[in-house]
């Protein structure tokens, strides 16, 4: 059968289908143009590491397998300064104590300053995860990274962002004060600044984080 120019002839299933029942579909539809994904530019992240032997110290409470705790005995040099100043400011509390312990950072990775060229593309999570694998690669650093969240604009701190990808702070009132903004789901970021690290326990939280905030 002979059938107008631009047309097909659909025939439905079934053995009781005949020509009659053919029906004309067009098919001079213009095809659908596929949408191009949208190209996000990578996110600027500058960072450096840090070694045991730099005895950089930290405050609060970390997890062991970032720190190193020391513990060094008073000198008689800064006993005879404790007893200088109570005689000269007149302090009678004021007492040195006998042995002080010191919290050195094991060899991990710092972050410097992060920079993303559009916010909740993923750009900037991109970037730790990054830095992630590679200090999961390293040897000494076995995934250890840190950051000092610091409010940079006068405005906002980046710790929700960090908060929400597994760091956490060094001190559990700031982490309270992250817990519960979260769960009330606000849209402010609470200006808290100070050191954070990615625990161990976090890794997996960071490397399969798929959306950011």
């Amino acid at each position: 059968m002979v059938t107008p120019a631009n047309y097909n002839i659909a025939i439905g299933q079934g053995g009781g289908s005949s020509v009659g029942a053919a029906i004309p579909v067009r098919n001079n539809a213009q095809p659908k143009k596929e949408e191009q994904p949208q190209k996000i530019d990578d996110a600027k992240i500058k960072y450096h590491k840090i070694k045991l032997s730099d005895k950089y110290s930290v405050q609060g409470n970390w997890t062991e397998d970032y720190i190193k705790k020391v513990i060094v005995e008073t000198s008689s040099k800064e006993l005879e300064k404790n007893l200088e100043l109570m005689s000269r400011y007149r302090l009678i509390t004021f007492k040195l104590p006998d042995k002080q312990t010191y919290l050195y950072l094991k060899d991990c990775y710092i972050i410097d300053s992060l920079e993303a060229p559009q916010r909740y593309k993923g750009a900037g999570t991109k970037a730790l995860q990054n830095l992630l694998e590679k200090s999961l690669a390293d040897k000494d650093t076995e995934g250890r990274i840190v950051v000092y969240a610091n409010i940079v604009d006068g405005q906002t701190s980046p710790a929700g962002f960090f908060y929400k990808l597994g760091f956490r702070f060094g001190h559990e009132q700031k982490n309270e004060i992250m817990e519960r903004w979260l769960r009330e789901k606000t849209t402010e970021f609470p200006k808290i600044t100070g050191m954070m690290y990615l625990p161990k326990n976090h890794i997996n939280k960071l490397l399969m984080y798929k959306q950011v905030l």
